[in-house]
């Protein structure tokens, strides 16, 4: 990315508005969005598109302000909407209810649970009103679709904190020698989580190219994992073990 270049829109903006030259800004914009016929407007009408240019300016500097030139919002926008619109319509099995010592644990570790019904509202709202988006610009839509990403990272982070937590009396037992460190156990078993959960993928895409040395290898890897939290005495639900089964790993 051309920092050069932000801080000449930056310098720009924040120029007072009868000194600043509408050449100058069409002309940035222009490199941004590549539009002439929005070009050619801006500078036909003057300092009636003042508020336009403004406008459109701003929205490209927030995306760069982030570290993101358009090229790669777009990207992230094929990545995000096809995983969440998954999310939204088909939960994932291993997710699909609480814990059943819900009510035994802290308060604040019931609320990642609770919590997470709001945050699953607001992906959804957020989900639908990029759909409705999807003839806009990407300059336009970045701004949800970050709303998106945070929302649905807080949503899983949140989650797999709840799944992850080990009560005090469930902790594997300690000695001197190997002392257990309840921070670190829950970071594992999260880790152990997000393995097998994209693994589970993975593993479905090297059966079916028929690479079965590979896949035998990562059912390997992620058996490790399964046993990671199981030795740690966190749950792992039944459908989780039906999907692994159907891949070809028997618990």
């Amino acid at each position: 990315m051309d920092h050069k270049f932000t801080e000449k829109i930056r310098t720009w903006l924040n120029t007072p508005v009868n000194e600043r030259s509408i050449e100058e800004g069409a002309t940035m914009l222009l490199q941004l969005n590549r539009n002439r016929i929005l070009h050619q407007n801006i500078i036909r009408r003057g300092v009636r598109m003042m508020p336009k240019l403004e406008y459109e300016l701003k929205k490209h500097l927030r995306i760069r302000d982030d570290g993101k030139t358009l090229h790669e919002v777009v990207a992230m926008e094929k990545v995000i909407m096809p995983a969440v619109e998954q999310f939204v319509t088909k939960p994932e099995a291993e997710h699909a209810g609480k814990r059943a010592d819900h009510d035994e644990l802290p308060e604040e570790v019931q609320q990642l649970w609770d919590g997470n019904f709001e945050r699953y509202t607001k992906i959804k709202a957020l989900f639908e009103e990029l759909k409705a988006m999807e003839k806009m610009q990407p300059c336009d839509r970045y701004e949800k679709l970050k709303l998106l990403d945070e929302a649905e990272k807080a949503y899983r982070e949140a989650l797999s904190a709840y799944d992850s937590y080990v009560k005090e009396d469930n902790f594997p037992t300690k000695t001197e020698e190997h002392p257990v460190d309840p921070a670190e156990l829950a970071t594992q078993i999260g880790n152990a989580r997000k393995y097998i959960s994209e693994g589970k993928g993975k593993l479905k895409k090297l059966i079916d190219e028929g690479n079965e040395a590979k896949a035998a290898t990562l059912r390997e890897k992620i058996v490790e994992r399964v046993r990671t939290i199981q030795q740690a005495g966190a749950p792992i639900s039944d459908d989780t073990f039906a999907e692994l089964s159907e891949l070809g790993i028997n618990l």
